[in-house]
């Protein structure tokens, strides 16, 4: 246990500044979705309005149409489609471009979503909106974070072996790259059932605390 807090550590502060950055990234794309959601035109807005009184009478009397486990298995394959496609693109060179806009994204979607439904409730609205997004957040943000540095990392790899030839090529009698693919590929997986634990929250819990938070809008 205190070998694996000593690795955790230590990958923490050397890829302290891509933490940085993909953080400081995903927060820039939270504030482009807010602020979007201020441009939207009235007839937009309004149907936005009639969309979630609809969704909110719908959860309130249990009709959406969906069961919680419904809810829970399309997040397991839609956060699982994300980690997957961060991995792969982990893996080229060309990658790391995709793997910024991603990150840049999946804050675009959050902070407009949230813009939306505090724009039509107002301070009550920040309430609705802490319960249906930030329950499952709370883990996939950071897992999609960790994602994103590992995939940027493994990237930068390619790069620096690719041009410089000052590393050696063996360590323990495997390839440098090698041992760094088996870590990254260890890594993933691990995001990747924590991303399937965010999809049971994001099933189970967050329409219980939606159901608890309708009354008060």
């Amino acid at each position: 246990m205190s070998q694996v807090k000593l690795n955790v550590s230590r990958y923490l502060q050397d890829q302290s500044s891509l933490f940085v950055f993909t953080t400081v990234l995903f927060f820039i794309g939270i504030l482009f979705g807010a602020i979007v959601v201020s441009a939207l035109s009235a007839d937009q807005a309004t149907s936005l309005h009639d969309a979630l009184h609809g969704f909110f009478k719908a959860l309130n009397l249990d009709e959406t149409g969906t069961t919680p486990s419904e809810i829970t298995w399309h997040s397991v394959a839609s956060f699982l489609k994300t980690t997957g496609l961060m991995w792969i693109l982990g893996l080229s060179i060309i990658g790391l471009p995709v793997i910024v806009i991603l990150i840049f994204m999946k804050g675009f979607v959050i902070g407009f979503t949230v813009g939306v439904i505090v724009s039509q409730f107002q301070a009550k609205g920040v309430l609705f909106a802490l319960a249906a997004i930030l329950p499952q957040n709370l883990i996939y943000v950071p897992a999609l974070i960790i994602c994103g540095v590992a995939g940027i990392s493994f990237s930068l790899s390619l790069v620096r072996s690719r041009f410089s030839n000052s590393q050696p090529r063996t360590v323990g009698g495997g390839s440098m790259l090698y041992r760094s693919f088996l870590s990254y590929t260890g890594l993933v997986t691990c995001i990747a059932v924590a991303m399937i634990l965010a999809a049971f929250v994001e099933g189970y819990v967050s329409p219980a605390l939606m159901r608890a938070v309708i009354p008060q809008l």
